[in-house]
């Protein structure tokens, strides 16, 4: 029995998980942290996912008022978020779904399946994306940050769906230790982990989380 037999309802995370877009958020961050701090602020790419991924809530907030003195912690994720929307507008036609992604949603549709998209992101962003890559267009239903009360690493968001979609047969794919966190607190939810091993919780998660793990790819059969 394929995949696509087994579950009725498809979620799925958005950066890096659909689009591989995570490192717009990191040039973002990046961007936004030597202005408000200095230009020779540095930050490598496994210290943004030690730090901007994470399973406490919050994290992100305290992270800068308190390491980085930053009080005015709220200026600074407006600032971010308006940087990381430049970013894609101008590189377009440079982004890429993740490699499987538009042909396992085929597959989904075509066998008569519902898929979600469940992210932390705006609903600017996702409405951004969906612009890009119309397949995403045909969503049954989009959870994005203005219609949440908690972010991920809460389970809110994947709550939410099991209560819009009872009596359905629910798979999930997070790419995140954030994601992760939340997604498998919500065992109704089969969880499939999509990441590689270089990824800073890659062991973590592999270790703490009942996940099946899938390297790179979405699974077609």
């Amino acid at each position: 029995m394929s995949i696509i037999d087994k579950y009725d309802l498809f979620i799925f995370d958005l950066d890096d998980t659909l689009i591989q877009s995570e490192k717009y958020h990191y040039n973002a961050w990046l961007i936004t942290l030597k202005k408000f701090i200095n230009d020779d602020f540095t930050m490598s790419e496994n210290e943004f996912f030690s730090i901007f991924h994470c399973i406490t809530q919050n994290k992100i907030p305290i992270y800068l008022q308190d390491k980085l003195h930053l009080g005015n912690y709220a200026e600074v994720i407006e600032y971010k978020n308006k940087t990381y929307f430049e970013i894609i507008n101008r590189e377009q036609n440079n982004i890429q779904m993740i490699d499987g992604c538009e042909e396992f949603i085929t597959q989904i549709l075509k066998q008569k399946k519902q898929f979600v998209i469940v992210s932390n992101s705006l609903k600017s962003n996702i409405d951004f994306f969906c612009e890009l890559f119309p397949i995403l267009n045909k969503s049954s239903k989009n959870y994005y940050r203005e219609i949440l009360k908690n972010k991920k690493p809460h389970p809110e968001c994947y709550q939410t769906v099991v209560q819009d979609f009872p009596n359905k047969r629910l798979v999930g794919f997070e790419d995140s230790i954030t994601g992760i966190h939340s997604i498998t607190q919500v065992p109704i939810i089969t969880t499939y982990f999509i990441n590689n091993p270089n990824y800073y919780h890659y062991n973590f998660i592999i270790n703490n989380y009942l996940v099946i793990n899938i390297l790179n790819y979405l699974p077609l059969l």
